[in-house]
């Protein structure tokens, strides 16, 4: 926008009401004469803005005169408000350092977090996943009250969403985590917390004996459970009693749901992946999922069991809709009623675990990384060098489902070689 030449005018009412409007792409500024410093910027499109413009530190600077416009915002006022900021500036003080020093610290860690999720990028580059983003965005949802007038527990940071992200308190987090443990358990206390220094680190937000720093001594420190670290007990008690667990999952009347845990122990998936497979996906014994976890595609080359079980389901289905129609409650309530009937702690995701824990005894290491799409940068030779076929990755998969199979069966082969 070009500038107009600017005008000394003492500002009154019927002064300001009769300023035309500049030429458009212009605007022209008016100083008044009784109170140094202070202007009146006119645009095109008529809006008047009130203005202090002086130097601090020699450099110049200036400095919107309240939230409003004229008229609005009346001369009185203005001039007023204006020799206040002036008699700021004469301290040796900045008033937009101030008012952006306060905004910052105003910053609420609900504010914060909605600010992380939409901007964060990966150590890939990527942004993070749509998945990760409503975990940390759920976190700060307050409790309510249901139709059936139930509470809800809210997100494990409700209590510190309203809060500046610079005024938290070492004592407010260590608080926060406490009552977590008992609302939510101790995974979600610890996903929590994870997120949160997540997102001080972000910031760059220093508190005092930060309980979620290292540097802070360890009795006064919040120790988080790594990410995907599950108790292994369980996982062993299931590995054993994997006969009595898929022998229990096979007595119960064949549904969408038990379709779903069946296909998820025969192929090591996520528990989320197979529920965004659509119908139309399963071609020539293979299904395909899309941007997975580690952000690559990964192929399952299907037993003859999951195959049987994909066929089912895909049957009178259009192209477009869902393999499986199965909703997280549901398999949840499934996989309580298999913990009931068998005595063995199960929930959906502790199939890909099963899955490892059957296969790691069946097949390579190189074949098992394959099977379950796990990998790592620094693992060169089998990420650079090592390329296992499809034939010895369908034969895999084929193995770790006749294994479970004959383990339902008591009748289980010894294990001559891997693949």
């Amino acid at each position: 926008m070009k500038r107009a030449p600017s005008h000394k005018l003492t500002f009154t009412i019927a002064a300001l009401d009769a300023l035309p409007s500049p030429e458009p792409g212009t605007r022209v500024t008016y100083h008044d004469t009784k109170v140094n410093g202070l202007q009146l910027r006119v645009t095109a499109n008529g809006t008047k803005t009130f203005y202090v413009f002086m130097r601090v530190g020699g450099k110049p600077e200036r400095v919107k005169v309240g939230e409003h416009p004229y008229p609005i915002m009346g001369i009185d006022q203005a001039r007023k408000e204006a020799k206040a900021i002036i008699h700021q500036i004469a301290e040796g003080q900045s008033p937009n350092a101030v008012k952006r020093e306060t905004k910052a610290n105003s910053l609420t860690l609900g504010e914060a977090v909605e600010r992380y999720v939409a901007d964060k990028h990966r150590k890939d580059g990527l942004l993070l996943k749509e998945r990760t983003r409503n975990d940390y965005t759920a976190m700060l949802k307050p409790p309510r009250l249901t139709s059936k007038g139930k509470h809800t527990k809210g997100g494990p940071l409700a209590r510190l969403a309203g809060k500046s992200i610079y005024g938290l308190t070492a004592d407010e987090i260590k608080d926060t985590h406490v009552e977590n443990q008992t609302l939510h358990g101790v995974r979600q206390a610890s996903y929590a917390m994870q997120t949160l220094k997540a997102v001080l680190r972000y910031y760059g937000v220093k508190i005092p004996q930060d309980p979620l720093d290292k540097s802070t001594r360890e009795a006064d420190r919040i120790h988080i459970m790594k990410a995907g670290v599950a108790p292994r007990e369980p996982i062993k008690q299931l590995s054993a009693g994997l006969g009595i667990w898929w022998r229990a999952l096979q007595t119960m009347p064949q549904s969408a749901v038990s379709d779903y845990l069946a296909f998820l122990a025969f192929t090591g998936c996520r528990p989320g992946e197979p529920l965004k497979v659509l119908a139309g996906d399963l071609v020539n014994g293979e299904i395909t999922l899309l941007d997975t976890k580690n952000r690559s595609s990964h192929t399952l080359l299907l037993s003859r069991q999951a195959l049987a079980i994909a066929q089912r389901n895909a049957e009178s289905k259009a192209a477009t809709e869902r393999l499986f129609t199965v909703t997280p409650a549901q398999a949840n309530a499934l996989a309580h009623e298999l913990s009931a009937k068998t005595g063995l702690s199960f929930v959906p995701k502790m199939t890909r675990s099963l899955f490892a824990s059957t296969a790691e005894k069946l097949v390579t290491f190189g074949v098992l990384k394959g099977l379950m799409n796990h990998k790592q940068k620094s693992d060169l030779l089998n990420t650079n060098y090592i390329e296992k076929t499809e034939d010895e990755l369908r034969a895999g998969w084929q193995k770790v489902a006749d294994h479970i199979e004959a383990a339902a069966a008591d009748n289980v082969v010894p294990i001559r070689g891997a693949i």
